[in-house]
């Protein structure tokens, strides 16, 4: 069973996020460079098909453009046989219910990385290629922590968006 992200609906359930202390992100494996399924999208003879089995929950974080126009990314980790996949599940509006959907996000072959190196790097090369192409901002808000604690997930994002 794959664990629901909690949208936080107060301001007592936002994680503290004022003060980060400054942590050391891991160093980059040799030739681990992933793609954001968004602009370079997976090859379709190794694209998983349906939904990931084993992920590992890492957090969510949202941004928000504008009234009623926001961008809510809960991040999964999952170890295929020959890649590391990043999913992102966010709550879609099916008309008269919403559901939970999965989306690819990026993808790398499986190096020798642990989990938490592969999601650290995975994460950040998304967001920086999402930048770059798409002109995607720095998040606005962690949402909830997961395997990436709010001080990762701020350190990433001094290297997706050093000028933030």
């Amino acid at each position: 069973m794959t664990r629901n992200p909690k949208i936080p609906m107060t301001p007592g359930e936002v994680p503290q996020q004022r003060l980060i202390p400054i942590v050391s992100l891991p160093r980059r494996p040799s030739s681990f460079h992933a793609k954001c399924d968004f602009i370079d999208s997976m090859p379709d003879k190794v694209r998983p098909k349906g939904t990931p089995r084993n992920t590992t929950y890492l957090g969510s974080v949202e941004w928000t453009f504008g009234p009623g126009n926001s961008r809510f990314d809960s991040y999964y980790l999952n170890p295929r046989r020959r890649y590391w996949l990043l999913w992102i599940r966010w709550q879609s509006d099916n008309g008269s219910h919403h559901s939970w959907d999965w989306i690819l996000y990026a993808y790398v072959p499986k190096k020798r990385a642990d989990e938490k190196t592969a999601a650290i790097f995975l994460l950040q090369d998304a967001w920086m290629a999402e930048a770059k192409e798409h002109s995607l901002d720095h998040y606005f808000l962690i949402d909830e922590p997961g395997l990436l604690s709010v001080a990762e997930f701020a350190g990433i994002a001094r290297k997706a968006w050093p000028q933030s």
